[in-house]
């Protein structure tokens, strides 16, 4: 008994010291006075440059895993991606994972391999939207440097606007055998609906049980269709969840098929003789963060901190959210499917990390790239401060390792606006 209150009564003074120091910890509505300088940080194909690249080298030896999570739409990040890439060579990430569909990553290789960044541009005229991350000139020449067999993986849903592939795909396929008509049919209503912007009317939104009844019975004996069928419509139960209010089914859904698909290209790798295979890999900042996300989702970057830490090496978390500039959006419209406006939400990102000690005057005032460690940031924000954070602040700053930001924001350049 002794022995037992004598537990009780150390665990309750180390309660009380664990309280006492909360109380005195940092305040967010008091910001305290700027200790943490953001350091230059440059990057290119060639690799890193400047003062902030030298704690992201010393840490790459050690990554198996190397995430950027970004806010989609700017030209630098895959320039981020070149860059570690570049720099990890030597050590074997040799394995860019994106956030595209394995069958559109498919056609995108296809397409790169034969045509190069221009050709598959070419192929983009008229479905800008088939695969909206791997859009911009900047991204795909980033990818095309994975094109090795294995090497680039797609480990997302596929996409709503993949079927201006996919069905044309399903087209060739059948030719002019039964089902070829009506196929071609609604490939040509995909694309009108694509063209006028009613994405009512996409096959992802409004294909019902008849026509994936229908898919299956015109490739009832063509086993690489039906997998591609069966992809398509989980992908669509994916998106009927977001556009019916689901977005808790949604969300989980989506990550649900994104480990699957990741873990399932990672088994393939091994089987190839590669014990522990390095991937560099680029989503929206979402995904790649190690804590549970504002979506509430317990995502990829959490699945691959655990599993490297299995392998004895890190995971690295790196976000690439600028404060300034312009970024690119992409939405289906009868006036062209991308737009370019000022970053959103930047100078709130801003704000927040000055009254966390971060003397953002460096960034505001600057040129080019910056970088910040956050766990100096985190700790001086303390269990209070980080509690009485927004839910997106806080998840980057518990979620990543660094963060990259600029004032100067580039949007990413269309391959093809129609």
């Amino acid at each position: 008994m002794r022995v037992i209150l004598s537990a009780m009564l150390a665990s309750a003074v180390a309660l009380a010291g664990t309280t006492m120091a909360a109380a005195q910890e940092t305040d967010p509505n008091n910001p305290v006075e700027p200790t943490i300088i953001p350091l230059a940080f440059e990057f290119s194909a060639e690799g890193l440059a400047g003062p902030g690249a030298v704690q992201v080298r010393a840490k790459i030896e050690d990554a198996q895993f190397i995430g950027i999570g970004e806010d989609h739409g700017f030209a630098d990040a895959p320039a981020l991606i070149a860059a570690l890439a570049s720099e990890g060579a030597e050590h074997g990430f040799d394995t860019y994972a994106i956030e595209v569909g394995p069958w559109s990553a498919d056609w995108l290789r296809d397409q790169l391999a034969s045509g190069g960044v221009e050709g598959y541009g070419e192929a983009l005229r008229g479905r800008p939207l088939a695969i909206p991350f791997l859009s911009m000139r900047e991204e795909a020449e980033v990818a095309s440097a994975f094109l090795e067999e294995g090497k680039l993986w797609g480990i997302d849903q596929e996409f709503i606007g993949s079927p201006l592939v996919h069905l044309e795909w399903f087209v060739q396929r059948i030719g002019d055998a039964d089902g070829g008509d009506e196929l071609r049919s609604w490939l040509t209503a995909e694309r009108e609906a694509f063209a006028s912007g009613n994405q009512p009317a996409v096959f992802m939104a409004s294909a019902g049980p008849d026509k994936w009844g229908r898919l299956r019975e015109i490739f009832a004996r063509d086993g690489e269709a039906l997998e591609l069928v069966d992809a398509l419509e989980l992908s669509q139960s994916i998106y009927i969840a977001n556009f019916t209010g689901r977005g808790f089914d949604n969300n989980t859904d989506r990550v649900a098929l994104i480990r699957e698909y990741f873990l399932d290209q990672y088994a393939s790798a091994q089987g190839e003789g590669v014990a522990a295979p390095r991937v560099l890999y680029k989503m929206g900042a979402v995904h790649v963060g190690r804590a549970t996300s504002p979506m509430k989702t317990f995502d990829i970057g959490s699945l691959l901190e655990g599993m490297a830490a299995a392998n004895g090496m890190e995971a690295l978390h790196i976000a690439y959210l600028p404060i300034g500039g312009e970024q690119l959006s992409v939405r289906p419209s009868a006036d062209g499917a991308f737009r370019v406006s000022p970053v959103s939400r930047g100078e709130q990102l801003a704000d927040q990390l000055q009254q966390a000690g971060v003397d953002m005057d460096v960034v505001r005032e600057g040129e080019g790239h910056f970088i910040i460690d956050l766990e100096p940031v985190r700790r001086a924000m303390g269990n209070r401060g980080l509690n009485e954070a927004d839910d997106m602040f806080r998840f980057v700053l518990l979620g990543f390792d660094y963060l990259v930001t600029t004032n100067q924001g580039r949007p990413g350049t269309p391959l093809a606006e129609r």
